[in-house]
């Protein structure tokens, strides 16, 4: 017997539509109005709307992916980076474990514009310990980055925050001394087995005004670092030097910051809290660990470029200068840092 035409179409519109039909009608309809907000140019309600719809596909990762795709593209548009790449965290998370970015039923543009931003927003750090599908991004050259309208604006910052007036930034201390200096004035920083500065006191120029993490101990509550947070340090040393998840790094920060709280006067936890904190583009987060501990030394060329790139996301574009021209001598190049030495330079 013959199938009659109309029933064989039937059937492969239901097979396509299998996974969509297992969302729930709810999201399927808000996954819809957001598509179309996107569309007539309303990248903030598309935003609000598939944040939502994104919810409701939690049990379908390729419909997630896709959904995760759209709403990031829809935040750039909409100028939240912080939204953009708490969304990136997400999708290498679904990416990692069911391929459900890679695997997505997704428009070419739409793969091309995310990608396009991932490059231009996300630290080359972050996307080379990501799943391989945006791993590649890393290495952009120049000319491809510059091909993003936000890298050609970034003489002239419109979706980032402008940059403030700024005193002469501090210069980061270099290695201290072995005997431990008076009792230092409101907001000097702190040297190895010297007491922290005065909590509550004005941070050094160019520092981060959101906290870090818990309250900081008061000095008599220092107490020396113990074999299990010497442990977890190293824990924390070695996954920064592995690919992992987002959801990974996440866990690696968290590690780092709480043993960093707990001992503003241990350089190191400083370091690999502010270097975890970057990798997230948590940009506060890394500014402020990253200048504790008395500032960072000439001979830590990846970390001065660190934060000279997290001082730029916060808005600090004279520290950012400052940090950046002296990461510079020692710092092996790559499209990526030269793509950001031209934004914070101005070039």
């Amino acid at each position: 017997m013959r199938s009659h035409p109309r029933a064989v179409l039937f059937t492969l519109l239901l097979a396509a539509a299998g996974p969509l039909l297992a969302v729930d009608p709810f999201y399927q309809e808000l996954y819809r109005d957001g598509n179309l907000a996107y569309d007539r140019g309303d990248a903030a309600g598309a935003a609000r709307t598939l944040r939502i719809a994104c919810f409701g596909m939690l049990d379908e990762p390729k419909l997630l992916g896709g959904c995760l795709a759209r709403l990031a593209v829809a935040q750039d548009k909409a100028t939240d980076l912080e939204g953009f790449r708490e969304t990136f965290v997400r999708l290498a998370d679904v990416e990692e474990r069911f391929q459900g970015y890679s695997q997505a039923d997704l428009p070419a543009e739409i793969r091309a514009a995310l990608e396009q931003k991932l490059a231009a927003h996300i630290p080359g750090a972050t996307l080379e310990s990501s799943p391989p599908v945006f791993r590649a991004l890393a290495k952009r050259s120049p000319a491809q980055q510059a091909a993003s309208p936000v890298d050609k604006s970034a003489d002239k910052p419109g979706s980032k925050p402008a940059a403030k007036p700024a005193a002469k930034p501090q210069t980061p201390a270099q290695p201290p001394a072995a005997a431990p200096p008076a009792k230092p004035p409101a907001a000097q920083p702190a040297t190895p087995g010297t007491k922290p500065a005065v909590p509550g006191t004005a941070p050094p120029p160019g520092a981060s005004t959101m906290p870090a993490g818990r309250p900081l101990p008061t000095p008599s509550q220092l107490s020396p670092l113990s074999e299990d947070e010497k442990g977890k340090l190293e824990s924390v040393r070695k996954a920064l030097g592995e690919t992992g998840k987002g959801k990974e790094l996440r866990q690696t920060f968290q590690t780092a910051r709480e043993v960093a709280d707990a001992h503003p006067e241990a350089i190191d936890a400083q370091r690999l809290a502010g270097e975890a904190a970057y990798r997230l583009s948590l940009w506060s987060d890394a500014v402020s660990y990253l200048q504790r501990g008395g500032g960072l030394p000439d001979n830590e060329p990846e970390l001065l470029f660190y934060l000279a790139v997290s001082l730029y996301e916060s808005g600090n574009r004279a520290a950012a200068t400052a940090a950046l021209k002296r990461s510079l001598p020692n710092l092996q190049r790559s499209p990526y840092v030269d793509a950001y030495t031209r934004k914070i330079l101005g070039q």
